[in-house]
């Protein structure tokens, strides 16, 4: 049920215009670790948003070369190095 609501997700973020879709959150930080259960949340929940976006853009532009998906890419790898706490 839950990949059910997953994919429902990915498919009306999938048909929203790009504006409207999430857009990186400069103020989230992903170098230090969630200090809560709710903090850390809220960041996979942010990189879920940013991995929905970069499989988006990439059917959009295969290439991965425009500003938007460096930007995202940049997000994830400082979320996938930082420290879990």
């Amino acid at each position: 049920m839950r990949r059910l609501v997953l994919l429902g997700f990915g498919l009306l973020v999938s048909t929203l215009p790009a504006a409207a879709q999430p857009a990186l959150n400069p103020n989230l930080s992903f170098s230090a670790p969630a200090a809560s259960p709710v903090q850390q949340q809220i960041q996979e929940n942010y990189r879920t948003q940013l991995l929905q976006q970069q499989r988006d853009l990439l059917r959009q532009d295969p290439s991965g070369l425009s500003r938007e998906q460096i930007d995202i890419q940049h997000q994830l790898s400082i979320y996938n190095s930082a420290p879990r706490g």
